[in-house]
């Protein structure tokens, strides 16, 4: 038996928060480290693409990556788990809205802890050069809703880091 597996239904009216955390805390050490090395690759495509990197690490000594980064992608871990778990999955939202719906609250997410990094410690976890949000820019959304995508693929369908009783609507 999966050690995720649980008996809840999409109506059961008491979600555990002991499910919620030892499912999070999985998903942290797994998820968050592969699409910390996706973002990776995103900047290394965005390079061989437009000549430059489309995001740097100013307070980084590589430039054009971070291992400061890694923060933010915890955090990205922790909106979709608690999106799905809390909204998505209660309500039984087909996939195609929970990658539109998790793109956007991770893109402005991006923004936000780049702000939050330099209002509380000073430093830059991360800038987009010449976009006019500076911690994140409009082609962003692009890499978030793959990277939603992968997380949805990654956590339901090849290693299974959600509770049994998890079944998208539209699959």
């Amino acid at each position: 038996m999966n050690a995720n597996a649980i008996a809840l239904t999409p109506t059961t009216p008491h979600r555990s928060f002991g499910v919620y955390a030892r499912v999070l805390a999985t998903q942290i050490l797994y998820v968050a480290p592969l699409l910390w090395l996706l973002e990776l690759a995103q900047n290394q495509a965005w390079k061989a693409v437009n000549g430059t990197y489309g995001w740097l690490y100013p307070d980084s000594p590589y430039g054009w990556f971070s291992f400061g980064s890694m923060v933010l992608w915890v955090g990205s871990v922790f909106l979709m788990w608690t999106m799905h778990y809390y909204w998505f999955h209660p309500r039984q939202m087909k996939a195609w809205s929970r990658v539109c719906v998790g793109s956007v609250v991770c893109w402005v997410g991006e923004w936000i802890g780049g702000f939050m990094a330099v209002a509380l410690t000073g430093k830059h976890l991360h800038v987009w050069p010449g976009a006019t949000l500076v911690y994140v820019s409009g082609p962003a959304i692009f890499f978030w809703v793959s990277n939603v995508i992968i997380y949805h693929l990654l956590t339901v369908h090849v290693v299974d880091l959600t509770p049994r009783y998890d079944v998208p609507a539209d699959e």
